[in-house]
C-alpha cells in the first residue's frame, strides 16, 4: 500500500554520496514515500554547477567522500550561500563528537546515521523540510514587504519631487537641480515666471479648468523649450524655467521674450478660450554668493511690476528694496514720532488774482532718510493701511490751521482749504460722519473745508463714494475731483455725484501753450466742468502764458510754482499777506 503524499512532495532534494549504492537506495526510498524531485550525485565537484542553476530545498551529504569532503561541502555552501544556502542533513558512520560538532558549526541541520532507520530517515527529512519551507515562506513575506516598502519610499520620493497636478519638478527637485548645477560649476540661467489671470480663471471657471490650464500650459513649455531646459513649478502662479548656458548678451532678452509669447497665446480648453500673462524675473549662476535658494531669491527680486515683462537681476534692485523696508519700518513711527507736516499750495482766482483758497500737502522729514518723497510713501502707506490713521491726521491739523487763519484774519472769511482723501479712508463707513463731527466741533463756517479725491479712487467703489459724497455735500462741504481726466470715462458717473470742483491735472496744463492737443483737451474739461455746474483748478500752472491761455478758455482758478510753490504756515501767511498788498 503506497504512502500518503508528505506535505512537500515537489520538494527538490539532492542527494550526494560517493557510493551508488547510497544513492538509489535513498532516492528509491525518497519515492516510495512520495517525494518526487529528487536527484543524486556521487561526485561532490558536480555540487557547486548544480546549486548554481537551482538551490535544492534539501540536501542529504555524505561525510566522507574523495575530492571534497562533506565538510568542505559545508564550508563552501556557507561561505557561497549563507543565510540562502539550503538546509543539509549529514549522512555518516561516524558518530564521534569532533565530526558532529564540526558538520554543526559549518551549518548541518541534522544527521542521518548509517546504516539508516527508514522512519527515522524520512521523519527527520520531513522535519527539515518543514523547517526550511516555513522560513522560506517568512523570508518571501519579508523580502515581499521589503519590495512594497522600497516601491513605495521611490514613489514616496518622487511625489515628493513632483508638483501633483503637472507631474513636473517641484521647489524640492528644483533645488537640488540648482545646487548639483552649482556643485559642478556648470553655467545656467534661472527664469522665475510669475503667472497673471491663473487665479481669476479658478474663481470663473472652476479649479477643473484651472488645473486642465496647467497641464496646456505644461506641454506648451516642454514642446517649445524642455529639448534645453528644465520646467518646473514652484507654487500655483509661481513657474520656474532653468537652461544650462551662459550668460550672453542679447540672449537672454530674447529667451525671455520668447518665454512671454509662447505664455500670452490663448489656451483653448473645453472649448472655453483663456489668456495668461506672465512677468520674469532672471538670475544666473554667475552671480556671488551662490547658492540655489539665493538664485531663486534673486530671480523674484528681480520680477517687474508690469505685466508682460522681464528683468534681470542687479544689485540695484537688492538696494531699492532694502531702502523701501527701512522706509516702511519708519514709516510706522512717523506720526507718533511728528515727522509729518502740512504744507499749503495758494489757489488764485484767474480773473482778480486773490488767494481764495490752498490745497493742504502732507510733507514728511525723517531723522536720518531726510525728506522723502509722497510719490514715495503715499502709496506705501496706502497699501498698508497707514493712511487711514495719517489722514485722520492730516484732517485734523488742516482744521485746526484753518481755524487759526480765520481767528487771526490772516486768510479771508471765504478762504476755503482742500484736503486730499484716500480711497481707503472714502471707503470707510463711517468716514463722511466722522468728518462732519469734527467740522462741527470746530469754528469753521460751512464751506470752509474741501475734500479732494482721486478719479481713480472714486471708480474703485461708486456706489459707497456717493453716499459719502452725497452726505457731505448736504453740510457744504465741497467735493473736488483730482486728476480729473486722466483715469476712467469721466462721464458716466460726474453726473451721478455731487462733484462742484474739476481739477484739470498738471498733464493737461504743463504743455499746453506748445502742444494744441494739450490745449485742446484742456479746453475739454473746462466746458465740461461748465456744463455740469461745477467749478475748474488748473494744477501746475508755470507760466504766464499758461495763466493767460486758461483764463481765456473760461477756467476760475489755478495752482502752480508760477504763483507760488507749497509752503510751510509762516511763508503762507506772508505770502497772503503780500499778495493781499499788490491786489489793493
Amino acid at each position: 500500500m503506497p504512502s500518503p503524499a508528505p506535505p512537500h512532495k515537489d520538494a527538490y532534494i539532492l542527494v550526494v554520496d560517493d557510493t551508488q549504492v547510497n544513492v538509489k537506495l535513498l532516492l528509491a526510498l525518497l519515492q516510495h514515500y512520495g517525494y518526487h524531485n529528487c536527484h543524486g550525485i556521487n561526485d561532490p565537484r558536480w555540487i557547486e554547477p548544480m546549486l548554481e542553476e537551482k538551490l535544492p530545498d534539501l540536501i542529504l551529504l555524505d561525510i566522507n567522500m574523495p575530492h571534497l569532503s562533506g565538510h568542505e561541502v559545508l564550508g563552501w555552501l556557507k561561505a557561497r550561500w549563507a543565510e540562502q544556502a539550503p538546509p543539509v542533513i549529514v549522512l555518516t558512520a561516524q558518530t564521534d563528537r569532533d565530526t558532529r560538532m564540526q558538520a554543526l558549526d559549518l551549518g548541518a541541520r541534522d544527521f542521518l546515521t548509517k546504516p539508516f532507520d527508514q522512519q527515522e530517515v524520512m521523519q527527520r527529512i520531513r522535519n527539515s523540510l518543514e523547517v526550511h519551507f516555513l522560513l522560506k515562506e517568512r523570508n518571501n513575506r519579508a523580502t515581499l514587504l521589503q519590495s512594497l516598502v522600497e516601491e513605495r519610499t521611490t514613489a514616496i520620493q518622487r511625489l515628493s519631487r513632483e508638483d501633483p497636478v503637472t507631474q513636473l519638478p517641484n521647489r524640492r527637485a528644483l533645488l537640488a537641480q540648482l545646487n548639483e548645477l552649482l556643485q559642478q560649476g556648470q553655467p545656467a540661467l534661472l527664469y522665475f515666471l510669475a503667472m497673471e489671470g491663473m487665479d481669476e480663471i479658478a474663481r470663473l471657471h472652476g479649479y477643473a479648468m484651472s488645473e486642465a490650464l496647467s497641464l496646456h500650459l505644461r506641454d506648451r513649455l516642454l514642446d517649445n523649450f524642455g529639448g534645453e531646459a528644465t520646467v518646473g513649478v514652484w507654487n500655483t502662479n509661481k513657474w520656474l524655467l532653468i537652461t544650462r548656458q551662459p550668460l550672453a548678451e542679447g540672449a537672454v532678452g530674447e529667451q525671455a521674450q520668447a518665454i512671454l509669447r509662447c505664455i500670452a497665446q490663448p489656451f483653448a480648453i473645453d472649448q472655453v478660450q483663456v489668456r495668461i500673462d506672465a512677468r520674469i524675473g532672471i538670475s544666473h549662476t554667475g552671480m556671488p554668493h551662490q547658492s540655489a535658494e539665493q538664485l531663486l531669491r534673486l530671480a523674484a527680486l528681480a520680477l517687474p511690476d508690469t505685466s508682460s515683462g522681464w528683468r534681470l537681476y542687479q544689485p540695484s534692485i537688492e538696494d531699492a528694496l532694502q531702502k523701501r523696508i527701512r522706509l516702511h519700518e519708519a514709516l510706522r513711527g512717523a506720526l507718533d514720532n511728528h515727522e509729518f507736516f502740512l504744507v499749503y499750495q495758494p489757489k488764485i482766482e484767474l480773473r482778480s488774482g486773490r488767494i481764495i483758497g490752498a490745497e493742504a500737502l502732507l510733507r514728511w522729514v525723517h531723522p536720518q532718510l531726510g525728506f522723502v518723497s509722497p510719490v514715495d510713501f503715499i502709496p506705501m502707506a496706502e497699501a498698508s493701511g497707514d493712511i487711514l490713521r495719517i489722514g485722520d491726521w492730516v484732517i485734523e491739523r488742516a482744521i485746526r490751521q484753518l481755524e487759526e487763519w480765520l481767528a487771526a484774519r490772516q486768510v479771508a472769511n471765504d478762504f476755503h482749504l482742500a484736503v486730499n482723501v484716500s480711497v481707503q479712508q472714502l471707503t470707510r463707513p463711517d468716514f463722511a460722519r466722522n468728518l462732519l463731527q469734527r467740522l462741527l466741533r470746530s469754528r469753521l463756517p460751512a464751506g470752509a473745508l474741501e475734500v479732494e479725491v482721486t478719479e481713480s479712487g472714486l471708480m474703485q467703489n461708486v456706489d459707497l463714494a456717493r453716499t459719502q459724497l452725497q452726505l457731505l455735500s448736504r453740510h457744504s462741504v465741497s467735493v473736488a475731483i483730482d486728476d480729473f481726466g486722466t483715469g476712467h470715462s469721466s462721464l458716466a458717473y460726474l453726473k451721478t455725484l455731487p462733484v462742484s470742483v474739476l481739477k484739470i491735472d498738471r498733464a493737461f496744463v504743463s504743455n499746453m501753450d506748445t502742444e494744441p492737443q494739450d490745449r485742446r483737451l484742456a479746453e475739454t474739461v473746462i466746458d465740461m466742468a461748465r456744463n455740469f455746474g461745477c467749478i475748474t483748478v488748473a494744477e501746475g500752472v508755470e507760466k504766464p502764458e499758461q495763466a493767460e491761455m486758461l483764463m481765456d478758455m473760461g477756467c476760475e482758478l489755478a495752482q502752480g510754482y508760477w504763483y507760488s510753490p507749497p509752503l510751510k504756515v509762516e511763508q503762507f501767511v506772508e505770502f497772503c499777506a503780500a499778495r493781499e498788498q499788490i491786489a489793493c
